[in-house]
């Protein structure tokens, strides 16, 4: 055993630069793939957890249009067993508030009479402020989401407009309401005094609408209570559900988004560092062929022989995974924390499980290397003694090149008419098939993988040129009436409308609306109902930019649109029928599109407001304007004049303020992992090509002596080597250029298909995709150049002699 250590020993110190190289392969793949996995099981884990401790809802039930009783919904489910149902809460909604001298209108609020804590359901972990009963008189609580987005803390005021008055309250308390905590939200629940909501609140205009929570013991059966429920109320529940897949879908996605990618990535990289050294050991073996005959004349068996490699190996991998592990702590750590910081308290940060996972997933790699080490090194039990002292390889291969030699001089390949330098170059290149193929792979990969995070990251940050296909309008500008006392419809339309710098304008709203799934012919049992968010327009939908995958966008009386998640559940295609319950009125509409949107999870609908007025002909609720501006129109200008001509009573904001409030956040959590992972690649790729391209220039030594000798010089031989490795570089780009802008997108799709986007709105920016090619280059050509300075530090009548 004491030779095999020697032996193990003797190669790591006498190939230091390459052994430390493939361990830092090794512990970028560790650390990539045990950040994945640690991240994607964290993220769900500690929702999980935290939606556990506070009895956290499945199903968040809104009665907002008078469709049934209150008291008879609440009622019936507190009755039954296995449900825990909340307080019937009533609210307000109130859009938009004011903190400071900033406004912020695109905000959902629900003004909610607090009941007396503890709660039985979605109870309130207070991160700010003192804890009590209900907020004190003129105080309210407010979520992370809203208090953290936009840096408001204890003692700040609020002020929310209220049909003619303003309403201002101080903040007593930041929580973490589960529901509505969660990242790129525009909802938040306020939560009031009861005197003061009954004093400022109940006077408004309007009536009380209501909400409440229910918790399963076990979900997976909650389809079997709605039969019951719908059974017992004679119709289905008209009124909207959100259902825990949606609450709790912002809190996994951006995890869930960047763990699949890191998965991708590190097993890709694994492969890549497996390669190399499978390339590493049969280049050592062909080196120390001679070596290994003599070792086995003197009794050294095959299987020391394989030991030699396999153990070598194993070291190696035990040193670089471990610091990969413990890296990897730190890196999930920061990633976990950026997307659930809004469930971060004082008494219990964000803590994550690393043991466990990270142990396995260092002990797969290990075990993985070392089947590798085992599986190329096997070819040493094939090496006879006898041929590999006479011949320093095996026979046949002796006889293979002495062939070669007498007939490469009608394979040259028309080397002689290309100058020298690129001759030495892609003589280089072709010799060494193996280690050629290899940096092709890596180039390949280090440009696709740049070029999708370029892609990605661009495409996010530039949402709004591409929001339409997100789900969102697309109009110039957003306006809405806050103050119909002030202001009403009529009046707005002659003061504003008739503007001659808008092109076209749009009224909407929203309102519930339920799809009988068994109506599609797959219903579950007792899953009689889909409950989605209704979109009203009054004008075109074609003008406020909105688009579908498939069809077009609903424009008559009997015509709707639905989202990609609701035609899956109902299997529809455009052209179809769809049965809808409208107002709680059951109608008939043809599918016209099917579109995608990010929102609710593209479980909503589009219908035109002649839908809606065929059922309720006094329909008005639509008291957001969409706004497209004639070209040369300045819509900043526009939104400044609106807001200086009716003050509060109107909200008004330009398309790109909107998509910038909502997803900045995404941008934040987003751009430092994509930036951590493709960083991780171009170090792979300096430190692959580095090491290959010393592996062939201390094959070809001798070679090397011999150009220097007849005057060539290092700079010029260096230069040569580099351009063979640039070109096979670029042929690696070719492949790598598609991979990225159309191979990696296809996992981002299938991972956001679950969130309503089955295909990712990309941008191409041809600048910085060329860029990314570039690093890649860069990459390849500082490794090579790097390797070749051996060339420049060895004489040539040394290099001759060799």
């Amino acid at each position: 055993m004491y030779p095999i250590w020697l032996l193990c020993l003797s190669n790591l110190k006498r190939k230091k630069v390459q052994t430390v190289f493939i361990g830092l392969i090794i512990m970028l793949a560790s650390l990539l793939f045990s950040t994945a996995i640690v991240v994607m099981n964290n993220t769900g884990s500690i929702y999980s957890d935290f939606h556990n401790r506070v009895n956290g809802s499945h199903e968040l039930l809104r009665l907002e249009e008078g469709l049934h009783d209150p008291a008879v919904v609440h009622e019936w489910w507190e009755k039954q067993s296995g449900v825990t149902a909340s307080e019937m809460m009533r609210y307000r909604y109130i859009a938009g508030y004011s903190h400071g001298d900033k406004a912020y209108p695109n905000t959902d609020l629900f003004m909610m009479d607090t009941p007396a804590r503890p709660m039985a359901v979605d109870q309130l972990v207070f991160v700010q402020g003192s804890q009590s009963p209900v907020p004190q008189a003129g105080t309210i609580w407010i979520p992370t989401s809203l208090a953290y987005a936009n840096k408001i803390n204890v003692g700040d005021t609020l002020s929310f407009q209220k049909d003619a008055e303003t309403l201002q309250l101080q903040v007593s308390a930041v929580v973490v309401d589960i529901p509505y905590s969660s990242p790129f939200t525009s909802t938040s629940r306020i939560w009031m005094n009861t005197q003061d909501y009954k004093q400022s609140l109940s006077v408004m205009e309007g009536k009380d609408r209501h909400m409440m929570g229910l918790r399963f013991d076990n979900y997976s059966q909650s389809a079997s209570y709605w039969a019951a429920f719908e059974k017992k109320l004679g119709t289905p529940y008209l009124e909207s559900v959100s259902r825990f897949e949606s609450l709790s879908s912002f809190y996994m996605i951006t995890n869930k988004m960047i763990g699949f990618i890191m998965i991708f990535l590190a097993v890709f990289m694994i492969i890549v560092a497996l390669y190399t050294v499978g390339f590493t050991i049969s280049d050592a073996i062909l080196s120390n062929y001679k070596t290994i005959g003599v070792l086995k004349s003197m009794g050294f068996t095959s299987g020391k022989t394989v030991g030699i490699y396999v153990i070598q190996y194993a070291l190696l991998a035990v040193v670089a995974v471990v610091p990969g592990i413990v890296l990897s702590y730190f890196f999930s750590r920061t990633v976990v924390e950026m997307s659930l910081s809004y469930l971060r308290t004082p008494d219990s940060g964000i803590g994550i499980e690393f043991g466990a996972s990270a142990v396995i997933v260092g002990l797969l790699i290990i075990a993985t290397v070392i089947a590798a080490a085992y599986f190329f090194s096997n070819k040493a039990r094939s090496i006879q003694p006898v041929q590999a002292i006479r011949f320093g390889m095996s026979e046949k291969d002796s006889a293979k090149m002495t062939l070669r030699m007498k007939t490469s001089s009608g394979r040259l390949f028309g080397f002689d008419r290309l100058p020298i330098p690129v001759s030495i170059g892609l003589r280089g290149v072709m010799k060494n098939t193996r280690g050629s193929l290899l940096m092709a792979l890596i180039s390949a990969s280090t440009t696709a993988v740049l070029i999708f995070g370029f892609v990605f990251i661009f495409s996010i940050v530039s949402m709004n040129t591409t929001i339409a296909s997100w789900g969102y309008d697309s109009s110039d500008v957003s306006l809405r009436i806050d103050n119909n006392l002030q202001v009403s419809n009529k009046e707005f339309e002659q003061d504003v409308l008739a503007d001659p710098r808008i092109k076209n304008h749009s009224r909407l709203g929203e309102i519930n609306g339920v799809l009988p799934v068994g109506s599609a012919g797959n219903s579950k049992p007792g899953e009689d109902s889909l409950s989605v968010i209704m979109s009203v327009v009054e004008g075109k939908y074609d003008d406020i930019g909105v688009v579908n995958l498939e069809g077009r966008n609903p424009a008559g009386p009997n015509e709707i649109a639905v989202g990609v998640n609701v035609a899956r559940t109902l299997n529809k295609s455009v052209g179809d029928s769809l049965d809808v319950y409208i107002q709680g009125e059951k109608t008939t509409l043809t599918l016209t599109g099917i579109y995608q949107a990010i929102a609710n999870m593209s479980y909503s609908a589009r219908v035109p407001v002649e839908a809606v007025r065929s059922i309720q002909p006094d329909f008005d609720a639509m008291d957001a304007y969409f706004i497209n501006l004639q070209p040369g129109t300045s819509p900043d200008s526009f939104v400044q004049e609106v807001e200086g001509k009716f003050g509060s009573a109107v909200w008004a904001a330009t398309h790109e303020s909107l998509v910038k409030q909502v997803f900045s956040q995404a941008v934040a959590v987003l751009v430092l992992p994509m930036t951590i992972m493709g960083l991780l690649f171009v170090i792979v790729t300096l430190v692959i090509v580095y090491s290959i391209c010393r592996i062939n220039i201390r094959k070809e030594q001798k070679t090397y002596g011999i150009y220097k000798s007849i005057g060539m010089t290092s700079r010029e031989i260096r230069s040569a080597v580099t351009s063979g490795t640039l070109a096979l570089s670029a042929v690696g780009a070719l492949a790598g250029i598609p991979l990225g802008l159309y191979g990696l997108p296809v996992l981002l799709n299938y991972i956001l298909s679950d969130y309503g986007i089955v295909k990712m709105p990309l941008i191409m920016n041809w600048g910085g995709i060329g860029t990314a090619v570039l690093l890649s280059f860069l990459a390849v050509g500082f490794g090579s150049w790097g390797a070749s300075k051996v060339v420049r530090a060895t004489s040539p009548r040394i290099l001759t002699v060799e």
